[in-house]
């Protein structure tokens, strides 16, 4: 074929111009005329043949091309249509030229009814051109990104982009819409929950604190700054023992550490210890320390809760992290797009693949996805998704990673269908896929968070609970099963205050209410409560009421169960009592000279040193009524003796505590004087001047008793049977007292009745003394034994050395109880075969203050009280709990000291055999004169060398 102006042509003849018509121009001219005409015609009609020739041949290109375009215009129609997020494209005025099925979908509408409507009046229906229309047609922003949260509660992410014309002008947009609802959903209730556990962390009253693998502090509440000084900030990164421990325990520390790290295992993990930590500055304070251990990213971490139990032991004795929320959003640039052929050969590979893998369109295309893109472990399963679309099985969810050209690796979820050919049959695979990688990250970063939050609150020993600002609870965590019998979720629902003890319920109703008007502030409180056996517990609490937008929304309480503690304050506090009445009883006895005196200076004990509300004595009389005559009394009487009527009869008067016990010679008592119907007509005479509970001591002689000492108290239970022995020991030594002053008519019979008297304070106070030590000696009878066996080798030291009777007498009732302060350390660790570790050690080493605190209020007639807190010292100073040298410790502790040590290395011990008596004279002989008293260690080892003692003699 060729075109008009081919060379193949034939010349065009010159002639000369010949007019029509002209019959005078020559035959010859004429006819050439004709001839040229003829060729012209020839010669355009092959030009026009060559013409229509070269047409057919573009008319047949043109239909190869056009089936060609529009066969790659099906396919990515196909390809557009398979993007399941909503896409359009609207002209100037806004109105839909082009939408993929997701968006009529959306609308609920056909393809083809969306095409040339307002898109605003189509998905999403709005009142009219949303802001972004307006910015991007006026060409203000080519492109953009804004969120529409719909009526029904779906929120989209939508992305456009401007489409511009030859000079710059608006012609198109195009939206791209994701629905992000379940992600928003998701986002917030992480957030939530997260919220939720640290509010609860941030109320506890305890510090609490979590260290990694490498023991740096990685969380530190607002408790744990309050008691250590230090605020968060300053502790994130730092090592824990270098901010808070002592010293000496970082040796123990150091080791313990490494085993934890690969093991989460340790002496403290799953255990309270009483330890001692440092605040800021270096004061030294005794906490207790809980650690558990939680296992995150494959590494131990612990948790530690320590409790500042400095009021506990004066008691006792005279006792953020904030987690960071990691938001991940999705990556919404542009969905990734990959078509594969039937052998899983890339075809096409769009820029977000590109921007994600870092391959380029052409380095990826013809390679396989699974030997270009896939972790070798998940090829066989993205090839079982691969030969299930092949099968028709579409469209197909899955996710799984993708290996990027550095080495990463992205997670990717995907919708998968195919492409049909024209016979219905896979041709290709297209896969959309949106990169999710941070979004997990965020998933399991809060999962972490939550769990390390939650973990600390379910291994805290105390309760946590949410009340409402009516007192409704609406949250109890599981250690309430533990410490009060309720089922984790029993009391939810109920109101607290009915649980409350009425006595205590204006307290804690009070505290409440200070919380709610105080935001934020915490409120202490300490109230009974009931358990699920129906006995009253006393529970310490820390309250804080958190404002509405808080995910908490309540008052956070954080409770502990102090029971235990207040009864053992209690039983001290009663012993102390009795202790301190029974020694100034011992003093009146003393100094008392006649009859009446005796029995006023006692009632004026018992009631200015022991507390009591009404101590009175009265004789059994013998008449005809068998009546019980007060003789003397002190307190707040108020006429109750002149009212109230006494006998001791076995009638309704004498069925009284005072008559029973006149008759029978036994201590009688009521606990609850307004509860207890068998009292008698005194019932409405006590109650009304305050009487509580009462305790009526016989007073016995011989065969015979003289009456009875009544002691009245203002609580109810006043008396406990520890208290009412020792009581019990003063109304003998009482009854002794009038029975020595009847007898004084002769001197030298009074004489004898004073040594007599002497005696029997002498046996009292032994006595008092061996009831202390038996407190011991029922938690651990090796520190009982070792006891009495230095009370008698010391008081043979003491002999020996000539020291006065009376000093040797002393020594040997500070042996008797020099050890008592063990009574505060736990049994296990007294008597635990094997070595103690050094905070174990440490706490065994107290047990010298805590005696010297439990009997220094006690009135002996020798200093036992620092007898016991020095028999650990030594002269060098290397001794406990004051370092104290030389002539500082007291003649006494020293021969204490000696004796302590050599009865200790000869006796058996659950932990050690024992060394013989050999090995003790040889260690304090070594230490003589730098540990030990010279004189002492010379006495002690005659004793042993020369005459024989033995502690079995």
């Amino acid at each position: 074929m060729h075109g008009r102006g081919s060379s193949s042509v034939p010349a065009k003849l010159v002639r000369a111009p010949v007019k029509r018509g002209d019959s005078s121009a020559p035959l010859t001219t004429r006819a050439l005329d004709y001839e040229g005409r003829i060729a012209d015609l020839r010669a355009k009609i092959h030009e026009l043949e060559e013409s229509r020739g070269t047409l057919a041949t573009l008319l047949r290109d043109l239909e190869t091309k056009e089936g060609r375009i529009e066969h790659i215009h099906q396919s990515w129609v196909a390809i557009f249509d398979a993007i399941r997020d909503p896409i359009f494209m609207h002209d100037r005025q806004g109105r839909v030229v082009r939408a993929n099925r997701a968006y009529a979908e959306r609308a609920g509408m056909d393809i083809k009814d969306v095409i040339g409507r307002l898109y605003w009046q189509v998905f999403p229906r709005l009142e009219g051109p949303p802001p972004s229309f307006v910015a991007v047609v006026s060409g203000k922003s080519e492109t953009g990104e804004e969120e529409l949260v719909l009526e029904g509660g779906q929120t989209y992410r939508c992305r456009h982009f401007a489409i511009t014309d030859l000079v710059n002008r608006h012609s198109a947009s195009v939206h791209i819409m994701q629905d992000v609802t379940e992600h928003k959903r998701i986002e917030a209730a992480l957030r939530e929950s997260e919220e939720k556990f640290y509010q609860i962390s941030v109320c506890a009253q305890d510090a609490i604190l979590m260290l990694d693998s490498d023991g740096l502090v990685t969380f530190w509440n607002p408790a744990a700054a309050r008691m250590f000084g230090y605020a968060a900030e300053e502790t994130m990164g730092q090592s824990l023992h270098d901010l808070i421990a002592p010293q000496r325990y970082h040796e123990a520390f150091r080791k313990g550490f490494d085993h934890f790290r690969e093991t989460g295992e340790g002496a403290v993990v799953g255990r309270t210890l009483e330890l001692t930590a440092l605040k800021r500055g270096g004061g030294e304070f005794p906490v207790d320390l809980s650690v558990s251990a939680i296992r995150l990213n494959d590494k131990w971490s612990a948790v530690a809760i320590l409790r500042d139990i400095t009021e506990r032991k004066r008691a006792e004795t005279a006792l953020q992290h904030e987690s960071n929320f990691i938001s991940a959003i999705m990556n919404t640039s542009g969905a990734l797009i990959v078509v594969l052929d039937k052998e899983g050969r890339i075809v096409r590979f769009n820029q977000a693949c590109e921007r994600i893998t870092g391959y380029s369109q052409d380095e990826a295309r013809g390679g396989t996805v699974w030997d270009l893109l896939l972790l070798p472990e998940e090829r066989d399963g993205v090839k079982t998704v691969f030969a299930h679309l092949l099968a028709r099985q579409f469209p197909n969810q899955h996710q799984n990673y993708w290996r990027t050209k550095d080495g990463r690796q992205r997670l990717i979820m995907w919708s998968n269908t195919a492409l049909l050919d024209e016979h219905d049959n896979v041709e290709y695979i297209i896969a959309t896929g949106i990169d999710v990688t941070e979004h997990k990250a965020a998933e399991d970063a809060l999962r972490d968070s939550e769990a390390r939050f939650r973990t600390m609150i379910e291994n805290s020993s105390d309760i946590m609970a949410v009340l409402d600002r009516n007192g409704i609870i609406g949250y109890t965590s599981p250690s309430i099963e533990r410490l009060l019998g309720y089922g984790a979720d029993e009391l939810v629902g109920q109101d607290a205050f009915t649980l409350v003890h009425p006595d205590d319920l204006t307290r804690v109703q009070h505290a409440l209410a200070r919380a709610i008007e105080n935001p934020g502030q915490a409120q202490n409180v300490e109230f009974r409560f009931r358990d699920k056996d129906n006995n009253w517990r006393y529970l310490d609490s820390i309250g804080k009421y958190l404002l509405d937008d808080s995910p908490v929304t309540g008052i956070v309480v954080n409770s502990r169960d102090v029971t235990a503690r207040k009864h053992v304050e209690e039983s001290l506090r009663k012993t102390n009592r009795a202790l301190r009445t029974i020694s100034a009883g011992n003093e009146s006895l003393v100094h008392a000279m006649d009859e009446q005196e005796l029995l006023n200076a006692i009632c004026r004990v018992i009631v200015n040193t022991g507390g009591y509300r009404l101590a009175w004595v009265g004789y059994a009389e013998s008449d005809e009524n068998k009546s019980v005559r007060p003789m003397a009394y002190a307190g707040e009487e108020a006429g109750f003796l002149h009212t109230a009527r006494f006998g001791w009869g076995d009638n309704e008067l004498g069925r009284g505590p005072i008559g029973m016990a006149i008759r029978t010679g036994t201590p009688q008592g009521i606990h609850h004087i307004n509860d207890d119907p068998g009292f008698p007509s005194p019932h409405k005479e006590a109650l009304s001047r305050g009487y509580a509970s009462c305790i009526a001591l016989p007073l016995r002689a011989s065969d015979k008793v003289l009456g009875a000492l009544a002691i009245y108290a203002t609580e109810v239970d006043a008396f406990d049977d520890g208290e009412i022995k020792l009581l019990m020991e003063m109304a003998d030594d009482l009854t002794y007292g009038i029975i020595a002053l009847r007898t004084h008519a002769e001197r030298e019979h009074a004489m004898e009745e004073n040594r007599q008297n002497a005696a029997r304070l002498s046996k009292a106070l032994l006595e008092t003394i061996e009831a202390i030590g038996s407190a011991l000696e029922k938690r651990d009878p090796y520190t009982a034994g070792h006891q009495r066996q230095v009370a008698k080798l010391a008081r043979a030291i003491a002999q020996e050395m000539n020291l006065p009777h009376e000093v040797v007498e002393g020594i040997h009732m500070g042996g008797l109880i020099h050890d008592i302060g063990k009574i505060y350390v736990p049994a296990e660790i007294l008597s635990r075969p094997g070595r103690l570790s050094e905070p174990e050690f440490n706490l065994i080493k107290t047990h010298s203050q805590v005696g010297y605190d439990i009997i220094k209020g006690i009135e002996f007639p020798w200093p036992i009280a620092l007898m016991v807190l020095q028999h650990h010292e030594r002269l060098d100073g290397t001794g406990y709990p004051q370092g104290l040298k030389g002539d500082d410790i007291c003649p006494e502790a020293r021969i204490l000291a000696v004796a302590d040590v050599v009865e200790a290395m000869a006796s058996h011990r659950p932990y050690r055999p024992g060394l013989g008596i050999d090995k003790a004279l040889e260690e304090i002989s070594r230490h003589r004169g730098t540990h030990y008293d010279s004189s002492a260690v010379d006495a002690c080892v005659r004793l042993f060398r020369e005459k024989g003692f033995t502690f079995e003699s």
